[in-house]
């Protein structure tokens, strides 16, 4: 598992949500929100984070299983996104309680419908991986991660 960014977290946003299908494109819309609220306006540096975003909370949603309709949801149903600047990128996790911990499995044959989401992740990011949270406030479950570089031009400047 590739380690994590040790550059200090300039700002921190962090998002709460029912893991049920249309999360996710609350997840991509928030994300960009937020990106673009730090000031980060490139749109293929947007179109990555969300793309991101959108592949982890998917995976997150799948896992938990309240994609059925006659779910009954619980309090494991929730999952969370966390979005950091750090100096030359930002961090995206993405938090649900279930253990099983994230297998990429290579590319999938063309005709699949699925199983492309990991592989994706890894060609976007410089650094990709999870932990296994054993302590704090969410001691069970796992947190996904991936830093994202900024475009060439760098973060703008903090207000």
């Amino acid at each position: 598992m590739p380690s994590a960014t040790e550059s200090p977290i300039l700002r921190h946003d962090a998002l709460t949500l029912i893991a049920l299908p249309n999360s996710i494109h609350i997840g991509r819309t928030y994300t960009t929100a937020v990106l673009r609220g730090w000031g980060h306006l490139d749109d293929d540096f947007l179109a990555d984070a969300q793309l991101i975003v959108s592949e982890l909370l998917t995976n997150a949603v799948d896992v938990l299983g309240f994609t059925d309709p006659g779910a009954v949801i619980t309090a494991r149903a929730i999952v969370r996104v966390y979005l950091s600047e750090l100096s030359d990128c930002v961090r995206i996790e993405v938090w649900d309680p279930h253990p099983r911990i994230p297998q990429p499995r290579g590319m999938p044959p063309a005709d699949a419908l699925r199983g492309r989401g990991l592989e994706i992740v890894r060609h976007l990011a410089r650094d990709s991986g999870y932990s296994v949270l054993a302590d704090g406030p969410q001691a069970s479950g796992k947190t996904v991660f991936a830093t994202l570089p900024f475009p060439e031009e760098g973060p703008p400047s903090a207000p």
